[in-house]
This record gives C-alpha cells, sequence and structure tokens, in this order.
C-alpha cells in the first residue's frame, strides 16, 4: 500500500510536470523512496512478529534427585525489625537463593503456601530462571487463603497436597523439601507426619526475630499483630513430628549442609536450558525510524 501510494504520487507530479514544461528528475530519486519505503514496512512487520533470540547452555543436574523450596507466604512473613527493614520474606528468599547457589547439580522448584500450596515453578537447575520466580512471583498472600480464619491462616497440612500431588517423579530416590516459615501456624494434624515420613525428607528454616511487627506504609506498625516466641518451640515440634530438621535463619551454612546430607552426592548428566531470552522487537522498531526520517526529509526538503 505504501508503494501504491507513492506510485499515484509520482503519476500525478509527472502529468503536472508535463503540463509545466519540467524536466523529469533522475531515476535515483526515485528508487531511494521506493527503497525506504520497502524497509521500512519490512522493519515494522519484522518487530510485530515479536522475535526472540534464545540463549542457551548445557546444565549438569542429578536425576535421582530433587527439591522443593516452599514459602510460608501469610502475612506475618511482612514483619520486620523496624520500618524498611528486610521482612521476613525477603530473608527467606535470600536464604532460598544462597541453598540454590550451595547445590548447583541439585533441581530446586518453588512453591508458596497459607493453607494451601501452589507451585510456582517445578525443579530446575536453571539459575536466572529460579531466581526470576523467586523474585517475582512469591510474594505474601500468595496465594491468598482459601478461607477466611479468625486466627492464624498458615498451616503445615498444606504441604500434604504438595507431596502427594506428584509433584515429585516416582522413580526419585532423594526428596527434599525445605520450608521458609516463621513457625506461627495452626496445630498440625498427625497425618502430617505418615505422609512426609513415608515420601520426603523435609528441613523446616526458621524466619524469625523476637520483636518484629508487621509495619503499615506509613510506618506504624499494626496492633493487631505481636511476634509469638512460641514459634521456635512450635517449629521444633513440628520438624520431630515429621522426623525432619530445624534451622535457624542466622545460619545459612546448617541449611546447605543439612539439604546435602539429605540428597549425598550423585553423578549428573548435561542438559540444555535456554537461561537468556532477548526481545528483537526494540530494535526494529529503532532501525524503521532510519527510512522514515528520510522519507520526511525528502518531503519537507
Amino acid at each position: 500500500m505504501p508503494l501504491a501510494a507513492f506510485a499515484l504520487r509520482e503519476r500525478r507530479a509527472r502529468a503536472v510536470r508535463a503540463v509545466l514544461r519540467l524536466r523529469d528528475p533522475g531515476r535515483l530519486s526515485l528508487v531511494l523512496p521506493a527503497l525506504a519505503i520497502v524497509v521500512l514496512t519490512a522493519l515494522v512487520a519484522a518487530a510485530a512478529a515479536q522475535p526472540v533470540i534464545v540463549r542457551q547452555q548445557s546444565l549438569s543436574q542429578r536425576s535421582d534427585a530433587e527439591a522443593f523450596v516452599l514459602f510460608d507466604t501469610s502475612l506475618s512473613m511482612s514483619a520486620a525489625a523496624a520500618p524498611g527493614a528486610p521482612t521476613r520474606l525477603e530473608r527467606a528468599k535470600r536464604l532460598a537463593l544462597h541453598l540454590e547457589r550451595a547445590l548447583p547439580d541439585l533441581p530446586i522448584g518453588v512453591a508458596s503456601m497459607t493453607d494451601r500450596s501452589l507451585p510456582n515453578l517445578m525443579p530446575t537447575v536453571d539459575r536466572t530462571l529460579f531466581t526470576r520466580t523467586v523474585h517475582q512471583s512469591v510474594g505474601v498472600d500468595r496465594p491468598p487463603p482459601s478461607q477466611p480464619h479468625r486466627g492464624r491462616a498458615t498451616t503445615f497440612d498444606a504441604i500434604v497436597p504438595l507431596v502427594e500431588s506428584h509433584f515429585f517423579p516416582d522413580a526419585l530416590r532423594r526428596r527434599l523439601l525445605v520450608v521458609f516459615t516463621d513457625g506461627e501456624a495452626a496445630k498440625v494434624s498427625p497425618l502430617l507426619g505418615l505422609t512426609l515420613q513415608r515420601r520426603v525428607a523435609t528441613i523446616f528454616v526458621h524466619v524469625w526475630q523476637p520483636g518484629e511487627r508487621i509495619f503499615g506504609a506509613s510506618g506504624r506498625p499494626d496492633p493487631r499483630y505481636v511476634a509469638d516466641p512460641r514459634s521456635t518451640e512450635a517449629l521444633r515440634q513440628i520438624a520431630g513430628v515429621v522426623h525432619g530438621a530445624d534451622v535457624d535463619e542466622r545460619d545459612p551454612g546448617a541449611i546447605v549442609r543439612a539439604a546435602r546430607d539429605v540428597v549425598g552426592r550423585a553423578a549428573t548428566h548435561s542438559v540444555a536450558s535456554g537461561y537468556a531470552r532477548v526481545p528483537l522487537a526494540p530494535w526494529f522498531v529503532l532501525a524503521a525510524a532510519l527510512p522514515l526520517v528520510f522519507l520526511l526529509w525528502r518531503r519537507n526538503f
């Protein structure tokens, strides 16, 4: 259509020049605008196709073991020592990223939990994908509780569907679940111990410090929330019920050691993973500006 419009315009210009007995311009004055129109149209069309470059790398991973990091995303995980200080959830994310870097050969997935669990990412050794999922998909009340609660919304019974819904392949020899939580949860059912003990090794990481409060946008603490000092003992009891381990957030090395004790070490195999996706559409649009500027310059000058 742009070429047709250009041809019609030149036809009318030729008729005017014939009436005025003016000399026709050279062929170059026709070829360059036509070429600019073709290039401009091609670049815009290429941008509309949304091309993407995917960079791949070869990663080594184990096939005998997998893990999930499970984040408690209840409202109490937004508590912090002071306004602007790292919240419990932010500290839990840093610990999870540290654990992933320490176990580069172990496929690790991401999940969230209140009174129900939600898988965010299936186990992978793609560090970029893991990091983006932790930063962008994990947040307070994601998922929100399935129903209103008068007391605490978090319940560790929500772990059971994550374990029983085949998120871990049946052929795995070792299954690891690392739960980052403040331990302020409702009482657990005795069935939790039977389910986890049979199927997955569990590490509870206590992300909690005394005196923490939930601060609003104004910086004032929420008067309805006070940190529960009984959470330490409660989490220790839950770990005992499931025959798991409980670790304090202040000892990241202990988290890594406990995880390594569960999964051990084994041979790895190589897999190809796309670790970077670079959209090219903005560059095509930027390049299209050159023939457009030429056409505007030719029209006006």
